[in-house]
């Protein structure tokens, strides 16, 4: 049963341990790594349908690894043990990706637990710590989940708050040895509040590009075992404060070191001890927020800073809108003071909410700090959050509180300047006294005022949706892996890199590091989705691509009529408060199966819509243009909605919206004419119309992972003014193209049929309303 393509992997606990069976109790344990067999190894058999792998534990006895079985008193032994019945089956696990690269094993309802006293049971019915496995090798961690949907969904039988306060020890990283595609980045840092949050969120999200992302705290002494992670780790990211240690303490190489500011402090502190010279030296030098940028550049450091923005899980503080304003929040230490100037005035902050008649509450101090996984549940107990700093990187309390759809007032420091500017808040003076009697003149208003309060709240909390990291993550990859074209830092005054031309612009590659989707000489499968009924579009398909049929797959749609939404809602594809429409939903469904398709065979699939026709050479160009396709893309449309839609285009150099005009009627014979026009990819933003587009597995797991559960929802396009309803899946995915490397081919290969009437559109009218 197992896959014999496939490597094994050793397993490593929680606890630093190794899997092993004892051979004197014949019984599946762990132990410390150096002492124990490691005899233990977990092999493939087979993926489920969400993408996630279903495997076996086996011990290797000689050349040969025999499977093992779970027994009555929940332990683990050899299948052809002594008393073992001998037609039972080895058992066979669901392997349940977390994150971070964690892993959870789980058979019968049931997941394996490494028991603190060396024993290893298949009990538990909650995963928390005990149930957390490293793996060797990175197929584990493949997939969505076992079930196509997100585990965090699941919350009766995983402890969320456990399994991301556990901090993956970056011995028990080194020791498992895994080699994801990604670079590999040991951070030495703070690993609470806005830090620890920073950082976790980094690790999480850039584990699913392949990267992997670690972290020890700089609080700690680490002298012991430093020299163990050197020739694991390619690079150690921290904040300024943190280089002296790494250097003089750890003697890592500047040029192992990626350097963060997070404010202008650490500047200056950083020049005092090692000289201005130092930011030359660095494998990369980045800062937090543009005022940061021109604060180094002011201060005489002569290497140009790469801007990596903050951002927040968005989703994570959403919240329910307060009905009224009680309760002021503050998020950050009371008082800090460096080189004499307090920075950090919470004291301002609560004489503003006092002198406005309301309460004041403050998220611990630096003294008595609260887990900044506890941080929602903060937001949610307020219904105003204040920063009154002098200096600040972010701050990150005003994001998360825009994003918990709070009143946020702020002084103009970091970046909130730019955040109030988008939406999400309110900016105040930065003189104690005027600030104290603007913020307190503004929170009496909306105290007084209650509609006006929710309705700022509502739209602060929408336009918190473009903090979402997704849309500063590809500057953080850029930093931590730049594109060949940017290694060698720019500096104020000298060489800077030559401008790429216009089409590399158009496909710059957001994850440089992700290995090029396998494109054989066969061309890729078209699967085109056609309901069962719809036997005329069909034939007439067949009709106006005869030049097709050799590679075309029927794909049965789904009939959005006939439907359960209550199981939908029950494996996670929709929310209880989805608003699709029947013909929207069963479209949304049809394309969600074909990712989970692409993403369980993992190989990149190509998608037609039954009411279409295409360039006459499609397979020819196609194959040609997937050729020389950037490394890591993720999707790219041969077709797209141009009337009377728009498309956004992420030129490299600038944004831009693209409108079209004077559009001509489309044929079969006019296709022909267009089939001597040169193509190119042009990377997108924002894009409508799904009739036609190829898939990389990594593309088909980004899609589900950020469009699922399909809810009610707005979706703004940052930057455009535009916010749209979340209507139909080519909506949903609006909002992850500019996380992914998503592209459109210009002039498109494939048309829509528009002497056909869009089933889609007939079943959503007809219907009038969403079936229960």
């Amino acid at each position: 049963m197992s896959d014999p393509t496939v490597p094994p992997a050793r397993l490593l606990t929680a606890f630093n341990t190794v899997l092993y069976l004892d051979a004197a109790k014949g019984e599946l344990r762990h132990g410390p790594h150096n002492s124990s067999p490691a005899n233990v190894l977990l092999v493939a058999a087979e993926r489920s349908s969400g993408g996630a792998w279903k495997g076996q534990l086996t011990c290797q006895v000689g050349d040969v690894l025999k499977p093992m079985i779970r027994l009555p008193d929940q332990t683990m032994t050899l299948s052809d043990s002594n008393g073992v019945d001998p037609a039972a089956l080895p058992s066979v696990f669901e392997l349940v990706p977390l994150e971070r690269g964690l892993l959870a094993l789980r058979s019968d309802a049931l997941f394996l637990s490494a028991i603190p006293d060396g024993r290893v049971l298949l009990r538990a019915a909650v995963c928390s710590t005990w149930e957390l496995f490293i793996a060797s090798e990175s197929w584990c961690t493949e997939g969505v989940t076992v079930h196509g949907s997100n585990w965090r969904s699941a919350e009766a039988h995983f402890d969320k708050g456990r399994i991301q306060s556990f901090i993956v020890h970056p011995t028990l990283r080194a020791k498992a040895n895994a080699h994801p595609k990604g670079k590999k980045v040991l951070v030495y840092g703070y690993t609470k509040w806005s830090h620890g949050r920073v950082y976790y969120d980094l690790a999480r999200r850039l584990h699913s590009y392949g990267y992997t992302i670690d972290i020890i705290d700089w609080q700690e002494t680490h002298t012991s075992y430093i020299a163990q992670l050197l020739p694991y780790y390619d690079f150690y990211l921290t904040a300024l404060d943190g280089v002296r240690t790494l250097l003089d303490r750890y003697s890592i190489p500047y040029e192992q070191i990626i350097a963060i500011s997070h404010h202008e402090f650490d500047m200056r502190m950083l020049i005092e001890c090692k000289g201005i010279e130092v930011f030359d030296k660095f494998a990369g030098y980045g800062v937090v927020s543009e005022y940061l940028y021109s604060a180094s550049v002011m201060r005489g450091i002569s290497r140009i800073p790469k801007v990596v923005p903050l951002g927040i899980d968005y989703q994570s503080f959403f919240s329910a809108l307060p009905e009224q304003l009680t309760t002021v929040g503050y998020a950050t230490s009371m008082s800090v003071t460096t080189y004499g100037v307090e920075w950090k005035r919470g004291a301002l902050a609560e004489a503003a909410t006092l002198q406005a008649g309301l309460a004041f509450k403050v998220a611990g101090s630096t003294a008595s700090q609260i887990s900044f996984h506890d941080m929602p549940e903060f937001y949610r107990s307020v219904d105003a959050v204040l920063s009154s700093s002098i200096n600040e990187s972010g701050p990150l309390s005003v994001m998360e509180g825009a994003a918990a759809g709070r009143l946020v007032i702020g002084t103009p420091v970091g970046h909130f300047p730019l955040k109030a500017y988008q939406g999400g808040g309110i900016l105040a003076p930065i003189e104690d006294e005027k600030f104290k009697a603007f913020t307190a003149s503004t929170l009496r208003y909306y105290k007084e005022n209650t509609s006006a309060f929710v309705d700022k709240c509502h739209a602060t909390r929408e336009a918190a949706r473009q903090f979402d990291w997704q849309y500063s993550l590809g500057d953080w990859i850029d930093l931590i892996d730049p594109p060949p074209q940017t290694r060698t830092h720019a500096m104020i005054g000298g060489q800077f890199p030559a401008p790429r031309d216009l089409e590399a612009a158009h496909t710059d590659d957001l994850k440089s590091n992700r290995d090029q989707p396998t494109v054989s000489s066969t061309p890729l499968p078209i699967h085109v989705i056609n309901l069962d009924r719809s036997v005329s579009r069909w034939n007439l398909y067949k009709q106006r691509n005869r030049h097709l049929l050799r590679n075309t797959l029927r794909f049965s749609a789904f009939d959005g009529t006939s439907l359960d939404r209550a199981a939908l809602i029950k494996e996670g594809i929709i929310g209880e408060d989805c608003t699709y429409l029947p013909g929207s939903l069963g479209c949304a469904l049809s394309h969600i199966t074909l990712w989970k398709k692409a993403v369980e065979n993992n190989h990149a699939i190509t998608v037609f819509e039954d009411d279409v026709y295409s360039s006459p050479d499609f397979i020819a160009r196609s194959q040609e243009i997937l050729s020389r396709a950037p490394a890591g893309w993720d999707i790219i449309k041969w077709a797209f909605n141009f009337d009377p839609l728009f498309v956004w285009l992420e030129l490299g150099f600038s944004k831009a919206k693209l409108e079209f005009y004077s559009r001509r009627p489309q044929s079969v014979e006019s296709l022909i004419d267009y089939s001597r026009s040169s193509r190119s990819l042009t990377r997108i933003s924002h894009s409508f119309g799904l009739m036609s587009y190829s898939i990389t597995p990594n593309g088909a797991r980004l899609l589900l992972e950020n469009c699922l559960p399909i809810k009610k929802r707005t979706i703004p396009f940052p930057g455009t003014g535009v916010v749209i309803d979340d209507t139909g899946i080519d909506c949903a995915m609006c909002a992850v193209y500019s996380s992914m490397q998503a592209f459109v081919c210009m002039p498109p290969l494939v048309f829509s049929d528009d002497e056909q009437q869009s089933i889609r559109e007939e079943a959503d009218r007809t219907s009038g309303s969403m079936v229960s």
